[in-house]
Parts: C-alpha cells; structure tokens; sequence
C-alpha cells in the first residue's frame, strides 16, 4: 500500500528531483544493483507507472542522476581569484562537503562500476567532469609553480598524482569508514593541511603559512 504522500501531485521538476535523489540514496544505501523500477518507485512513494510519467525509461533517470552529480561537483571549482595552494585546498574542502555524507554520489563520481554499469550518454557526462577536474587541478600547480608558491623540482603532472590521491582519500562516506575501522579516519583538515606543506617548494622559509579553516574559507 502506498503511502499518503504518493497522493500529493508534485510539480515536474520537483517529482524529477525527488526520484534523482531517491535513486541515489538506494545507489548509496543499498548499492547499484538493488536500483530497479520498483525498488525506486516504493522509495518515492509512487508506482511505476507514476515513474514513467516523469521520464521515459530508467536509463533516463541514470543520465539525469548523473547530470544532478555533475551539476553539484561543478560548484565545487573555486574561481581564479584565490592563490594556487588556497584555491587547490578550496577544492577539495569543497568535495568532502558534498561527497563526505553522500555515498550515491560518491558510487556515481569515484566508482570504476559506475562507467560499466551507467548508459553510454551517462559515462561522457562523468568522464567530462574528472576531465575538468584534472585540468583544473593541473593548472592551479602550473599557476604556484610560476609565482613560486607550488614546488617547482616536481613537474606538475607527476605531482598531480599525490595531490589527487589525497583528495579522493579524504572524501567519501566517513560514517562507513568509521563502521569498518574501530580508529576513526584522519580528520580532512588535518591531511589537506599536510598536503599544502607538502606542495611547498623545498627550503620555503618558517613559519609555515596558516590556511582558513573551512568555515572561514569557503561559502
């Protein structure tokens, strides 16, 4: 029996909304596989038929969940205006807000599943935006390695390595994180911190620069 809220007629783009957001709780609570039609439709309290009304197949709704998550990681780029290492921590204080509480979003941007698992229009949204995501974090290392704020000894691609790898390790779900380890993971603070010192060029004088606290950084 469905509940009274499936009663209540919804604008479109709010109805199109809720079941973007109610396939990624399941993507995220549940995994991929357990996302189907009517594991979707009991979620937002409709029928199946309700579901197609709003978008022609299931496939559809992938894209548009894709295109929402796309959408979301798009706000995260800072402008220009900031100073390399500011702007690259920007960044990704940015991504642990979105993603850190958000595992569908975290399967749909970081999980190598998602490009076997997702229609083809899908893959290219993803694929584009960790596209933009590497030349946005390469050009903020050219951009410190040329004022001199970014080390210059290590070339900007083979630095972007460690500066991604850090990134993904402070984002993702930390409340499943905690459950699998009885040590609670590094605070991101605290290792986005350690990677700006280690993106110092060598011999960069004492004291160390103090970054902003998120709070006070980001809006």
């Amino acid at each position: 029996m469905l509940s009274m809220k499936s009663t209540v007629l919804k604008p479109t783009a709010d109805r199109r909304h809720e079941i973007v957001r109610a396939a990624l709780r399941i993507i995220g609570e549940r995994g991929f596989t357990s996302l189907t039609t009517a594991t979707l439709a009991a979620e937002v309290g409709v029928t199946t038929g309700a579901l197609f009304r709003h978008f022609a197949s299931l496939d559809e709704i992938l894209i548009e969940t894709v295109r929402y998550g796309v959408v979301k990681i798009e706000e995260t780029f800072p402008g220009p205006a900031l100073p390399p290492t500011e702007r690259l921590l920007a960044l990704a204080r940015k991504r642990v807000r979105l993603l850190g509480d958000d595992p569908g979003l975290v399967w749909l941007l970081r999980s190598e599943q998602a490009y076997l698992a997702l229609p083809p229009k899908a893959v290219r949204l993803l694929r584009d935006v960790v596209r933009r995501s590497r030349t946005f974090l390469l050009g903020t290392l050219r951009d410190g390695a040329a004022d001199g704020s970014i080390r210059d000894d290590i070339e900007p691609e083979l630095l972007l390595v460690p500066v991604v790898a850090t990134i993904h390790a402070v984002i993702g779900p930390r409340s499943a994180q905690r459950r699998a380890s009885r040590d609670s993971p590094p605070e991101p603070e605290r290792v986005l911190l350690i990677l700006a010192r280690l993106l110092e060029p060598p011999g960069a004088g004492s004291p160390r620069r103090e970054f902003k606290p998120p709070g006070q950084l980001l809006v």
